[in-house]
């Protein structure tokens, strides 16, 4: 077999293993993420706010480098999985005829993904306290349902709609329009916000639609990079992702637009660096985007030379059943760890423990998402000992 043939990324019922391992990587990332959020909510009520993880890692006067990192890695998890779901769009066009059918695909799919945000997102349901967490899975369920929408746009000016979203969202930060109702749509189209309902409970809308539409819409419209032929990918992707992160670095070194925090040089060498690289994500500023796309892309390289780890296309081949297993798996091993004895309680409720159950979430649903994998297409073709 031909060198360039074994480098190129191996198709499956029309995937890509090169994307399929990057939502792998992206799924793993968002374990450990998830396993550290998770945990330290729990370590901070079992200690009354006294613990070894810190509520808030990015807060770079009470944090330390490890939890930075820790915290900043997962970062790319969003918007790659944002990014990716508009790429999977136009795969699904491709195969099943156009705009026309994937209007009805898109209103089933975004409906179905709203209301599993709305089960997994509701915490403490029969207290007078419970909140309704408006997640990711709601950002991109309400995309698809907008994308539906848009998709027969000409493509230039979708594209010029998409990239507005992106790159202006950030000068309507200052911005709120008056009157109760409109305010709260706006807060949900593009602000972080805490809504109160008396009677009912609150509503935490941490991930605001229209920024994250940008991206999926961008994501869509940017299908064509992955049906280019491989030796055209591997020239192409190393080019969008050093464009991503130099226009990223230029921005950020001139405190220009796009991000509401400026880098700014602090007393430790670490700090500045983690200052520099410490932008906005809810919502996601211009430079967050540029920074974390810029990343993906690189990544995207890597894998389609072949320099991959082929155990992550497995979990990345059925990211909304991962992702729903995950949640409920994180959120029942902390239940059962707050009833251990205090000495597994410490060591559980650190950095090492996040890392240790992060791995052992991972390992655990790895078989479960190969039998999802088997069912959905009837069984892997194997080549080289690995899923094709």
């Amino acid at each position: 077999m031909m060198a360039d043939t074994v480098a190129s990324p191996r198709r499956s019922g029309g995937r890509l293993a090169s994307i399929d391992a990057m939502r792998g990587l992206v799924m793993l990332l968002m374990t450990f993420d998830h396993v550290r959020g998770d945990f330290t909510a729990v370590a901070q009520r079992l200690w009354h706010g006294v613990s070894v993880l810190p509520a808030n890692p990015l807060e770079l006067e009470t944090t330390t480098p490890t939890f930075f990192l820790m915290r900043w890695v997962t970062h790319l998890c969003a918007p790659t999985f944002v990014f990716l779901a508009g790429v999977s769009v136009n795969f699904w066009m491709l195969r099943h005829g156009g705009e026309h059918s994937v209007g009805r695909y898109l209103l089933t799919r975004g409906a179905m993904i709203v209301g599993i945000n709305m089960i997994l997102g509701l915490h403490a349901p029969f207290s007078s306290t419970r909140v309704l967490v408006l997640g990711v899975l709601w950002a991109i369920g309400c995309s698809m349902l907008l994308l539906a929408i848009v998709v027969r746009l000409p493509r230039t000016l979708s594209l010029c709609l998409a990239l507005l979203l992106v790159v202006g969202h950030d000068a309507l930060r200052a911005y709120m329009p008056e009157g109760e109702v409109v305010s709260a749509l706006w807060k949900l189209a593009f602000v972080r916000a805490y809504f109160e309902i008396p009677g009912i409970g609150a509503v935490y809308a941490l991930y605001t639609v229209l920024p994250w539409f940008g991206l999926m819409w961008l994501g869509h419209l940017c299908g064509w990079v992955f049906r280019l032929e491989a030796a055209q990918r591997r020239r192409l992707l190393p080019v969008l992702g050093a464009g991503c992160l130099a226009l990223f670095a230029l921005l950020r070194l001139s405190d220009g637009y796009g991000d509401p925090t400026p880098f700014m040089a602090q007393s430790a060498a670490w700090q500045t660096m983690a200052s520099f690289v410490n932008v906005e994500k809810y919502p996601p500023s211009l430079q967050f985007s540029l920074l974390t796309l810029g990343v993906m892309w690189l990544l995207l390289a890597w894998f389609e030379r072949g320099r991959r780890l082929e155990f992550l296309c497995v979990p990345g081949r059925v990211p909304l059943a991962y992702y729903v297993l995950h949640i409920i798996c994180i959120r029942a091993l902390a239940t059962v760890l707050t009833l251990m004895p205090d000495p597994v309680r410490s060591a559980s409720f650190s950095a090492s423990g996040v890392v240790v159950f992060s791995a052992l979430v991972f390992a655990a649903l790895y078989p479960v998402c190969a039998w999802i994998g088997l069912w959905r297409t009837g069984g892997y073709r194997m080549s080289g000992g690995a899923p094709a």
